[in-house]
């Protein structure tokens, strides 16, 4: 009788993890083929039936891609519990919050992900981006403030001289456009592959 209970229980054990492994071949195949509503559902099945924090992670990467951002953060957070898959989880939902144009909170974790691993050059080209958006964010708010404050600017008349632009502000402004430039080159790639494969896991693309 007890060797019997026990064959049923390996067995049911068995079911589990079959069909936990084919959901989430589903819904890998559906993320590489951009169909993110059917992964997010494969994912969610393969997490249902055999919870893991690897399955939690393609659940909230999957979630994500198909635009459920602040669903796919809080599963992401969940996944971060593991260890391994922290700086893969920071990653991904820094990526989300950088294409939200949330760049407080993408700066954050692109600096934490940078912590546990300093050599990887994802996360620091998407640290770049997120600093020179929060940056040109700044500069148009501040710009749009001093408008406002001053009024309209007055219309300079014909043969007026112009007053030379600061040649700091002009370095600095060059700068920044051309930082913007050779990350922006990288940025679509990156916001497609979002990291690299480990065994199961799946990283945001869009």
């Amino acid at each position: 009788m007890i060797a019997a209970l026990l064959l049923i229980v390996n067995l049911a054990s068995m079911w589990r993890e079959t069909n936990s492994h084919s959901a989430n071949a589903r819904g890998v195949k559906a993320f590489t083929a951009k169909k993110y509503d059917q992964s997010v559902k494969a994912f969610r099945d393969a997490e249902t039936i055999a919870p893991s924090t690897r399955r939690e992670f393609n659940l909230g990467t999957a979630q994500i891609a198909a635009g459920n951002r602040e669903q796919g953060s809080a599963t992401l957070a969940k996944a971060m519990q593991d260890p391994r898959l922290r700086a893969d989880s920071l990653f991904n939902r820094g990526t989300s919050a950088l294409a939200s144009n949330a760049y407080d909170s993408a700066i954050r974790d692109f600096t934490s992900a940078l912590k546990l691993q300093p050599s990887d050059g994802a996360s620091k080209r998407n640290l770049e981006i997120a600093l020179v958006r929060k940056m040109q964010q700044q500069q148009q708010q501040q710009s749009g403030s001093n408008r406002q404050q001053k009024g309209p600017s007055p219309q300079p008349q014909p043969n007026q001289a112009q007053a030379a632009p600061d040649q700091q502000q002009q370095k600095n402004d060059a700068n920044a456009e051309a930082l913007l430039r050779s990350v922006q080159q990288q940025e679509q790639e990156e916001l497609k592959r979002m990291h690299r494969k480990s065994g199961e896991k799946l990283h945001v693309g869009w």
